[in-house]
């Protein structure tokens, strides 16, 4: 399953995480352990996004709750698919 994480950091806590770059790298090593297909630090408006395929669940949750941890907000997430997989959504949402 594909997905879009979106993690707005607020004003002060950018600063602060700016100040850590061994906090960020630890952040961007947590989403790199699965299939990331994109990471993008939008500078303007201090908001993360992340396209992940997650595989494995578990290293998924992992990587959400560092980013929680470490922008002290939970992130926005948004399962994405494509036209042939979204029947198989419908499934798993429990819609026939």
């Amino acid at each position: 399953m594909k997905y879009v994480i979106l993690a707005d950091l607020d004003p002060e806590i950018g600063v602060e995480i700016e100040a850590q770059p061994e906090k960020i790298q630890e952040l961007i090593d947590k989403w790199r352990a699965q299939d990331l297909l994109g990471m993008y630090f939008a500078l303007t408006s201090r908001r993360l996004t992340i396209i992940v395929e997650a595989d494995n669940e578990d290293v998924f949750f992992e990587a959400l709750h560092a980013t929680w941890l470490l922008t002290l907000d939970y992130p926005e997430v948004y399962p994405v698919v494509n036209v042939d997989e979204f029947p198989d959504l419908l499934r798993r949402a429990g819609v026939s």
